[in-house]
């Protein structure tokens, strides 16, 4: 491999380092060798701490290792923060718990994972809001319930109390007092979360950073475990670590052999996630020695200049961009009045661009601020069309929005009416016709008309059709439906309530829906489904008698609610075909930034859309007053508002052309999915040096 002079001296160098420049300049690549390096020098890998900054980041060290053949490395620790707290406080509970203020301190604790943790937040929120709390809040009960829970991270991440967290929030308002009532309802919905964790030992992310930051941290005996063990520290992007992480590190640099620690000069693209990125310039002063990299080995001196010409534009600051060089640096425009044209456009003249410049669709990445489902189906659909592959990225989904969850939902209601989730027409006709392959749409609507009790809720007996209705509904079809009436209804509910929900679902599919008179050829999306649905119910059945879900009825009314009132998950099923490798990456601005990725060409798609400049709309949960470098006592105001905007938009760009080769096309529309005409900042910012067309 051939280093650069730089990158030879900062794998080499022995006590605290700190690696600073722009994505693309080799850091990450210095850590590689320097953890060869160690491994090299017979230092047990017992001894070394690898940190990410996301948990997919992780890979990137095991495959260098691999293709490495230094040998068998199972004792070498490469993690992330919130995991590496996860696993300390599980390792020291016994010495913490009682301490913490934990319930049962000898009793072993339960995880919530984020999933589990919105079915909890949605216990204690529901009585809250049939008695008044959060009215006029014009927000969705699932959006109430996930804001909660950022203000819970937020502030652990941050290192901050609950108590503090919702001051800090009220202190900086400047509106009417009607959200300061909105924020004391967080307040009591959030300290209500937490007693009922204290109190059945329950860890969701919040509480398992608070504890590992208060507790565990200043524990002499972790102190004592952690300076014999991990002699050699290893930081990938410190700037997207939050508070807490950066203290964590900087408590590490005072008892460890040697450190070495990255700085994305420009990153930070997480701040709505708690990362911290001007907390991490404390690390200049903290390192006993500062490697400077300056020589990019991923964009084009052009793309380079297209960031410059963002940042003079929002910021006024900045050196001039060379605008022959921005020019260059955009390979084309592709617009349309309406969304569904534009994107028609795009497909196919990006078929002729790639064939014309014999790109391969790998090193093409289609980056858009929202991936809504409908921009998300018709994108996909025009590139299948015009015979273009790809893989989409979605690092958190509603499963709601998928009409094969829905589905099962509505058979999971049917088959335990008991439960008392009731069904509409719709949803049952919509079941009907992605369960059984043959029933169209509108027999489907037809059968669920005459066959559906909504009373039940139950499927009547086919029986009771008459001779008209079952020739217009086909015997094949009225066979397949009484199939399912039988099954549902036969379920043993004692075996049910036995086992569990997660192996009803297993049986479901396994016994009745992967048949081929269900289903002639097979489907990934059923499948999908089915394992996404199995493994929450498994940690929903699991965690359920800690989380006060005494019942298999509580079970299943908490599993069903969850999804239909809109559960955000983490982890969505996979739909439609499988994805890709060789494909066009599809994803979020932040997906793209997050995912460790390059690509050739970028297209920015709905260059002009507001999304590119907004921050996420929080009512409860300011992310920024939130932020450890926030001033007690500051207000926000709508100029803080527009800087950040304004400096997120530049982050954002500088990021995506330190991971861009050749250029960027732009694909916007006129008119946004309502109809409203779009002249976003960024759209605005690149007139002038726009090419016109990529044909």
């Amino acid at each position: 491999m051939n280093l650069t002079k730089t990158q030879t001296q900062a794998i080499e160098a022995d006590g605290s380092s700190l690696l600073i420049g722009s994505a693309g300049t080799g850091k990450t690549t210095v850590l590689k060798q320097r953890l060869l390096r160690l491994i090299d020098d017979g230092v047990p890998a017992y001894t070394i701490l690898v940190l990410v900054a996301e948990p997919n980041h992780r890979d990137r060290f095991w495959e260098m290792l691999a293709e490495s053949e230094v040998g068998p490395l199972a004792d070498l620790k490469v993690v992330h923060f919130n995991g590496l707290a996860r696993e300390m406080v599980n390792l020291f509970w016994p010495i913490v718990a009682r301490r913490a203020g934990f319930g049962h301190a000898f009793t072993p604790p339960t995880w919530l994972t984020y999933d589990l943790a919105q079915l909890l937040m949605w216990e204690v929120v529901r009585p809250l809001l049939e008695t008044g709390y959060f009215d006029n809040l014009r927000l969705r009960p699932q959006q109430i319930v996930s804001q909660l829970l950022d203000n819970l991270n937020r502030a652990a991440l941050n290192r901050l109390t609950i108590q503090e967290g919702i001051s800090r929030q009220i202190d900086s308002w400047v509106g009417d007092g009607d959200h300061i009532r909105l924020m004391r309802d967080a307040q009591q919905a959030a300290e209500q979360f937490r007693n009922r964790c204290l109190t059945n030992n329950l860890l969701d992310l919040s509480l398992t950073i608070d504890v590992f930051d208060r507790y565990v941290l200043n524990h002499e005996e972790f102190a004592r475990y952690f300076s014999e063990r991990f002699r050699h520290v290893l930081v990938d992007n410190i700037e997207e670590q939050t508070a807490a992480g950066q203290a964590f590190v900087s408590r590490l640099l005072n008892i460890s052999h040697s450190a070495t620690i990255s700085l994305d000069d420009g990153g930070g693209y997480k701040r709505f996630l708690a990362a911290d990125p001007n907390l991490a310039e404390r690390f200049r002063d903290e390192t006993n020695r500062q490697f400077v990299f300056d020589k990019t080995f991923t964009e084009s001196q052009g793309v380079y200049h297209l960031a410059r010409q963002v940042a003079r534009y929002v910021q006024a600051a900045g050196p001039e961009p060379d605008l022959s060089q921005v020019n260059r640096s955009i390979l084309g425009t592709v617009t349309g009045r309406y969304r569904r044209e534009m994107l028609q456009r795009l497909a196919f003249d990006l078929q002729d661009f790639l064939q014309r410049e014999e790109i391969k669709p790998a090193d093409v990445a289609i980056i858009v601020p929202y991936l809504d489902g409908a921009l998300r189906y018709k994108l996909t659909q025009s590139l299948r069309e015009a015979g273009l592959p790809y893989q989409l990225s979605r690092r958190r989904a509603s499963p709601r929005e998928e009409p094969y969850v829905r589905a099962w939902m509505t058979w999971l209601a049917l088959a335990n009416p008991t439960w008392g989730v009731f069904p509409s027409l719709y949803d049952v006709s919509e079941a009907l016709s992605l369960t059984i392959f043959a029933l169209d749409p509108a027999r489907a609507t037809l059968m669920a008309r005459f066959l559906y009790n909504s009373a039940g809720p139950a499927l009547l007996e086919t029986s009771e059709l008459t001779g008209e209705q079952r020739v217009r509904l086909g015997e094949e079809a009225i066979d397949r439906v009484e199939q399912l009436r039988r099954w549902l209804s036969g379920y043993d509910e004692r075996t049910a309530r036995e086992k569990g929900l997660d192996f009803f679902i297993n049986d479901f599919f396994d016994e009745l829906l992967s048949h081929r008179d269900f289903a002639p050829e097979p489907s990934a999306q059923a499948g999908a489904v089915c394992d996404w649905l199995v493994r929450l119910a498994t940690r929903l059945r699991q965690a359920s008698k800690a989380m006060g879900l005494e019942s298999e009825e509580a079970v299943g009314r908490a599993f069903i609610n969850g999804i239909q009132n809109g559960l955000v998950t983490a982890h969505p099923p996979d739909m439609g075909d499988p994805p890709d490798p060789d494909g066009i990456f599809i994803g979020s601005i932040y997906s793209f930034l997050l995912s460790d990725r390059v690509a050739a060409v970028q297209v920015w798609l709905e260059t002009a859309a507001t999304g590119w400049w907004d921050i996420p709309r929080q009512p409860l949960s300011n992310a920024f007053v939130l932020s450890e470098d926030w001033q007690d006592g500051q207000l926000w105001t709508l100029e803080d508002d527009v800087r950040i905007r304004n400096e997120m938009l530049v982050r954002v760009v500088k990021g995506l052309c330190a991971r861009c080769s050749n250029g960027v096309m732009l694909a916007t529309s006129e008119l946004d999915r309502r109809g409203v005409r779009q002249d976003g900042v960024l759209w605005r910012a690149l007139q002038g040096v726009l090419v016109e067309d990529i044909s």
